[in-house]
């Protein structure tokens, strides 16, 4: 792989700079080693920062600044790195080290889940459906976050499904990467006793519905669901996230780590 020692200045805001590309770098390395073959001549700094450039302006993939790699290889390395899941592995691992820098466990003990419908396009009419309660045509972004506010897991699905079936599919997958949660807030679009019994019988975990609060009216910051409005809130500053341009649910999930993996690193 071809290692950039040198000092690379800084074009555009996005750009990752000598010292987040020293915490990338092994990263990378680590998920997507190159041990056949002749050596790696693609500059993986500059892939990534075309990816980056992208997933903040939001512009078309044959729109990138010719100052970066080809967008062809660049959008290779992004559908590679998509398929393999290498941009969750990433957003893991940043959140990690985060964690460890402010004194806190690796792992959670204790997340928020919630989901966000966003308008669609021609390119994403493949799962794609129409959320009544918002009034929105196009997906659905389930995330879980911890109590930081950093990214656990996403999935991309039709807006029309209710979040509390596709609860479960959200849940799973956290699961599979991490066993730690021990408790998870929802609002209310997560009621049901047979959604409460299915999350402690299947995870040991406790599902907790957080209600506003009686006799109050108009807006007010609910205990710990506040957390994952204001994770969507930054995620939201990417501007390729304003509206779902991806093919592939599996792609808008690859841009939603892009954005939580550069807030990370910052």
């Amino acid at each position: 792989m071809t290692t950039d020692t040198t000092h690379t200045p800084v074009r555009y805001p996005s750009d990752l700079s000598n010292d987040e590309w020293a915490i990338v770098e092994p990263i990378l390395n680590e998920l997507d080693p190159y041990t056949t073959g002749r050596p790696r001549e693609s500059n993986l700094r500059e892939i990534l920062n075309g990816i980056f450039y992208l997933n903040k302006t939001g512009c078309p993939w044959r729109y990138l600044p010719k100052d970066f790699p080809s967008y062809h290889l660049v959008n290779y390395y992004y559908n590679k790195w998509t398929h393999r899941g290498i941009l969750e592995q990433v957003n893991v691992a940043l959140r990690v080290r985060l964690r460890q820098q402010k004194g806190r466990d690796p792992d959670p003990s204790g997340a928020i889940i919630d989901s966000q419908s966003v308008k669609g396009t021609p390119e994403s009419s493949i799962e794609s459906g129409f959320d009544g309660g918002k009034l929105v045509k196009g997906r659905k972004w389930h995330i879980v976050v911890d109590t930081v506010g950093c990214l656990l897991v996403v999935c991309v699905h039709a807006a029309n499904i209710f979040d509390g079936k596709a609860a479960r599919q959200v849940l799973e997958h956290l699961f599979v990467i991490l066993q730690s949660v021990k408790i998870i807030w929802a609002d209310c679009g997560y009621s049901g006793r047979e959604l409460f019994d299915w999350v402690l019988a299947e995870f040991n975990c406790i599902l907790e519905v957080v209600k506003r609060q009686k006799g109050k009216k108009g807006f007010h910051v609910l205990p710990r669901r506040w957390v994952v409005e204001r994770t969507f809130a930054w995620l939201g500053r990417s501007r390729r996230l304003s509206k779902d341009h991806e093919r592939e649910p599996r792609s808008s999930e690859s841009q939603v780590y892009l954005a939580s993996s550069r807030l990370l690193l910052r």
